[in-house]
Parts: structure tokens; C-alpha cells; sequence
């Protein structure tokens, strides 16, 4: 069991996170400018997701398992860049690449929620 001092640590700790400006929040506001409310509640609920996942594995030891197999923390380490390459190339790719319609002008709410929790 969790005594109360070490989850209060984590607890401010965890807020100091959400609370600080960052990449997230130029993410968040670049996507309300520029492509509407909606798409910055759906890059905030990516957000979301990944300051989860980020408490979830930082409780359950992650870094303890990625230091014990250092194979695991490199096969890691590629896996997130290579995403990052990806991301990168949809975003500088010609727009005769896309396969959205000429006519669509909102964004692919998926993608938003996908590529939030890597900011």
C-alpha cells in the first residue's frame, strides 16, 4: 500500500505537470486557432490520454523495467521516433498526397486525439 506522503508527492508532482505551460499548450491553442473549438477539445482529450498513460506507467514502475532491460528501453526509444518521423511527414507532405476530399475542411478528429499524447 501507497503511504499518504508518497501519493501526495506524486499528486503535486503529477499537477505541476498539467499545470505548466508547455508544448501541450502551444499544441492545444495552435489547434483551437486554427481549426476551431472542437478540434482543441479533441487535441485536449489526447492530451489527457497521454498525461494518463504517463501516470499510469510511472505508478507501475515502468522506469524500473526499462532500466533492468535496456533492450526494451531501445526498442522504445526507436518505436517513438520513428512515430515522431511519421507525424513529421504528414505534416510537410504534398497536399496531392492526402487522401482527403478537396471539398473536406475539417480535420480528422481521430488524428487529433492520436497525435496529442506524443506532445
Amino acid at each position: 500500500m501507497i503511504d499518504l506522503h508518497s501519493l501526495l508527492g506524486f499528486a503535486l508532482v503529477s499537477l505541476g505537470m498539467v499545470l505548466t505551460p508547455g508544448p501541450n499548450m502551444v499544441y492545444l491553442i495552435s489547434r483551437s486557432i486554427c481549426q476551431g473549438r472542437v478540434a482543441g477539445i479533441f487535441s485536449l482529450a489526447g492530451v489527457v490520454l497521454g498525461f494518463l498513460f504517463y501516470m499510469l506507467a510511472a505508478s507501475l514502475g515502468l522506469t524500473v523495467l526499462l532500466l533492468a532491460v535496456p533492450f526494451a528501453y531501445d526498442v522504445l526509444k526507436f518505436a517513438g521516433a520513428t512515430y515522431l518521423l511519421w507525424l513529421a511527414w504528414n505534416a510537410i507532405k504534398p497536399i496531392c498526397l492526402t487522401r482527403r476530399s478537396r471539398h473536406s475542411t475539417y480535420p480528422c478528429f481521430r488524428n487529433l486525439c492520436i497525435q496529442a499524447p506524443v506532445q
